[in-house]
């Protein structure tokens, strides 16, 4: 498999642009002159500050245990790019990457002029309508929505799973305009799911939702959940249900499942089928969600968790506490220099018994050292080179600690190379 775009270039030649450059102009000129593959399929967009993935997950295990072939496409990697195009938790192959691209590169690919992550995006649709012909497709937003490059399609449901402070230099500082990118993925017509709970951002998805005349299902409104001993209830005018068990950890896992759950109740519906609570119940326990609050080593504990902005860290803050208050906790973070990182690292020095700051290989990370700088833990240091720090935090554990690795998705996914 590929860890990068740079590996696949050695097994054929293309050429992409490595920025961020948001608008779909580019998307929708190329994807026409590959028979738009995008309106060939049937797709759920999946699009929110935090919790996107963990909500795709969820819902792609129930479609899964449903019986469905369930196309996936998230970013960003877990590991190799293979990973973020897969159906049924089978990634893309190379072969399958290559013969692709060399498909593009017949209608034009080197003049296109596409990101990264428009290729990406645009694999992705292909090999869900042409080569695998899937039942459904989960799409994760990149970045907004509005102008990403994911948003070129109708889906037959859109989620929008809560809004907050991220991409900040990109979407805007209040959450007002960054609600608005994101809203952008509501469509005419297209029911509209939300876990969105600050008013101001929520009447501006709700807004959106009026002017398409789409139908829309919020928390707290159209339904909602309780968790209470571990396990989960929901609620809604369409259907109950007690005693739910997840696999994944924590207060807002269960915000994201109950996410799922409405979007899944409202897709049988749809399709005219039987609802069946035991294939339900069933697909929530066997969701996975790697990176996210994933335990790759039980004793002593090792978990990874991609909590990389503020709401993220304050829901994994939460979690730690709730289930490991009495371990000896230690912490190995890098993120974003775009990112709110004092508000982060201050939050995470409240659960910290000794904190290790660290960088690693991506244009934007913050240098360990600027970020040991605002950290207020006593028991605190820094390495640049994040494998030597990965070495002498896992040197510290004893019976009983834990290591707890968080902060930016692509800080997780070099994490993984080693521990996974």
């Amino acid at each position: 498999m590929f860890l990068s775009f740079k590996e696949l270039q050695e097994k054929v030649n293309f050429t992409i642009k490595n920025e961020i450059n948001l608008g779909l102009d580019r998307m929708q000129q190329f994807l026409e002159k590959v028979g738009d593959p995008q309106d060939q399929i049937e797709v759920v967009h999946i699009g929110g500050t935090n919790g996107k993935g963990s909500t795709l997950r969820f819902l792609e295990s129930l479609l899964k245990e449903t019986g469905f072939a369930v196309g996936v496409f998230h970013s960003p990697a877990y590991r190799f790019i293979n990973d973020q195009i897969s159906v049924n938790g089978t990634y893309i192959t190379d072969d399958e990457m290559v013969e692709i691209i060399e498909v593009f590169n017949k209608h034009g690919l080197s003049e296109a002029g596409l990101t990264e992550f428009e290729l990406q995006t645009a694999m992705a649709f292909y090999y869900f309508a042409v080569i695998k012909k899937v039942d459904i497709a989960l799409i994760e937003v990149g970045l907004g929505g509005r102008e990403d490059s994911t948003n070129v399609m109708t889906p037959i449901l859109s989620i929008i799973t809560n809004i907050g402070h991220d991409h900040i230099g990109f979407l805007g500082r209040s959450v007002q305009e960054i609600a608005y990118h994101k809203a952008g993925i509501i469509k005419e017509g297209v029911a509209i799911i939300s876990g969105e709970q600050k008013s101001a951002a929520r009447e501006v998805i709700k807004k959106e939702a009026s002017l398409k005349k789409s139908p829309g299902y919020f928390m707290g409104e159209e339904f909602s959940y309780r968790m209470e001993d571990g396990r989960v209830s929901f609620h809604s005018a369409k259907k109950n249900m007690e005693e739910l068990e997840l696999s994944l950890q924590g207060e807002h896992q269960a915000a994201n499942a109950s996410l799922a759950i409405m979007a899944y109740v409202l897709l049988i519906e749809k399709w005219n089928m039987k609802f069946d609570e035991r294939v339900l119940k069933a697909g929530l326990v066997k969701t996975e969600h790697p990176g996210r609050f994933e335990l790759v080593q039980k004793e002593p504990p090792i978990i990874l968790d991609g909590a990389h902005n503020e709401e993220a860290v304050e829901a994994l803050v939460t979690t730690m506490k709730k289930n490991f208050s009495e371990k000896r906790i230690v912490v190995l973070f890098s993120a974003l220099k775009d990112k709110p990182i004092e508000m982060m690292v201050r939050k995470l020095d409240d659960i910290a018994d000794e904190i290790i700051f660290t960088s690693f290989d991506f244009p934007r990370a913050a240098r360990a050292e600027d970020i040991f700088l605002v950290s207020g833990l006593l028991k605190k240091e820094f390495e640049e080179d994040w494998k030597t720090a990965l070495q002498s935090a896992v040197s510290r554990l004893d019976d009983n600690s834990l290591l707890l690795i968080t902060g930016s998705l692509y800080f997780i996914s070099e994490i993984r190379t080693k521990l996974t």
